[in-house]
C-alpha cells in the first residue's frame, strides 16, 4: 500500500504532469524571452515589407525651377545617360498639383493656381538593385549642373536596406545570446530537480541502468518545457498583431505570424533539450559511488 505523502516518479525523475513551481517559472521565463524574440523578428519583417514596398516603387524626383525651364530637355537627357538609370519620365505640373492638393487636404488653392507655382518635375527610375551611393551622386551632379535639385528624403530611404541588413545581423547575435541564456535557465531548473532526486539516480545506476536511460526522462522534460514555452510565446504574439492591425493595413503590410509557429516550437524544444543535456552531463556513475 502506498503512503499518502509519497509521490511516484517516472524513471530518472520525470515529474509531469503537473509541473512543479520551478518548471512553471522556467516555462514563463523562456516563453517571455521567445515572445520578445518573435516580436523583434515580426517587427523586422514589417519594416522590411514597408521599405521593400518603397524600394520596388522607388523613384528619385528631380525638381527644376521654372526660370530654368529651357534646360529641361538637357536635364532629362543627362539623367538618362547616368549608369543605373532605367527611365526618366516627365511629370506634368497639373498632376503634381493634383497630388499635392489631395495631400494638403484643405488647400484653398485650385489645381491650376498651384501648378503655376510648382517646379518642373522629372521622375527617375533606377534599375533593379541599383541604389548605390555612386548612382545617387551622379544623378545629383547632373541635377546641380542644370540648376535642379533632388528629393533628399528619397535618397535617405534608399539607404534603409543597408540599415535593415545591419539590424538583422545584430538581431541574430542577440538571438544566439538569448538562446544560450534560455538553455541555461532550463538547465538550472532540471539540475535542481536532478539534485533533489540524486538518491533515485544513484540507485538506478547501481542497479545497472545505462546513463542514457537515466538522462532520457530529463531530456524529454526539457523538450516539453521548451516546446510549451514556444507555443505560449506564439500565442502571445497574436495580441501584438491584433493591436496593430489598422496601422499594418494602412501601410499595406501583411504579417504572417503563422510562419513563426514551427520555429518557436522547434527552437524551444531544441533549447530545452540542450538545457537538459547540460544539466545531466555529469551523472554519478556506479564506480564513483562504490569508490566513495
Amino acid at each position: 500500500m502506498q503512503p499518502d505523502n509519497v509521490r511516484i516518479h517516472l524513471p530518472g525523475g520525470m515529474n509531469m504532469p503537473p509541473f512543479g513551481i520551478h518548471q512553471y517559472l522556467a516555462l514563463i521565463i523562456v516563453a517571455v524571452s521567445l515572445w520578445a524574440l518573435g516580436s523583434v523578428w515580426m517587427g523586422l519583417q514589417a519594416t522590411g515589407q514597408w521599405v521593400g514596398t518603397w524600394q520596388q516603387q522607388m523613384v528619385l524626383h528631380v525638381y527644376l525651377p521654372q526660370e530654368h525651364k529651357k534646360e529641361l530637355q538637357a536635364l532629362e537627357a543627362g539623367l538618362q545617360g547616368v549608369d543605373g538609370v532605367a527611365q526618366v519620365e516627365y511629370v506634368a505640373r497639373e498632376d503634381s498639383a493634383q497630388w499635392m492638393r489631395q495631400w494638403l487636404g484643405s488647400s484653398t488653392l485650385d489645381v491650376k493656381t498651384l501648378a503655376e507655382r510648382l517646379p518642373e518635375t522629372l521622375l527617375v527610375r533606377l534599375l533593379d538593385n541599383e541604389s548605390g551611393q555612386f548612382i545617387v551622386d551622379d544623378i545629383r551632379d547632373v541635377a546641380e549642373r542644370m540648376h535642379a535639385a533632388m528629393n533628399e528624403d528619397e535618397v535617405q530611404l534608399l539607404g534603409m536596406r543597408e540599415v535593415l541588413d545591419k539590424a538583422e545581423t545584430l538581431i541574430w547575435f542577440v538571438t544566439v545570446l538569448l538562446a544560450l541564456a534560455m538553455a541555461l535557465i532550463v538547465s538550472n531548473t532540471l539540475r535542481m530537480i536532478l539534485l533533489a532526486r540524486a538518491d533515485e539516480v544513484h540507485l538506478m545506476r547501481l542497479m545497472g541502468a545505462k546513463e542514457w536511460f537515466v538522462r532520457m526522462p530529463f531530456v524529454l522534460e526539457g523538450v516539453v518545457l521548451g516546446a510549451g514555452a514556444g507555443l505560449l510565446a506564439w500565442l502571445l504574439l497574436w495580441p501584438w498583431i491584433w493591436g496593430s492591425s489598422e496601422w499594418l493595413a494602412g501601410s499595406m503590410i501583411e504579417l504572417h505570424v503563422g510562419i513563426l509557429l514551427l520555429p518557436l516550437l522547434i527552437g524551444g524544444a531544441l533549447l530545452g533539450c540542450l538545457g537538459a543535456l547540460i544539466a545531466t552531463a555529469r551523472l554519478v556513475s556506479p564506480d564513483s559511488v562504490a569508490g566513495a
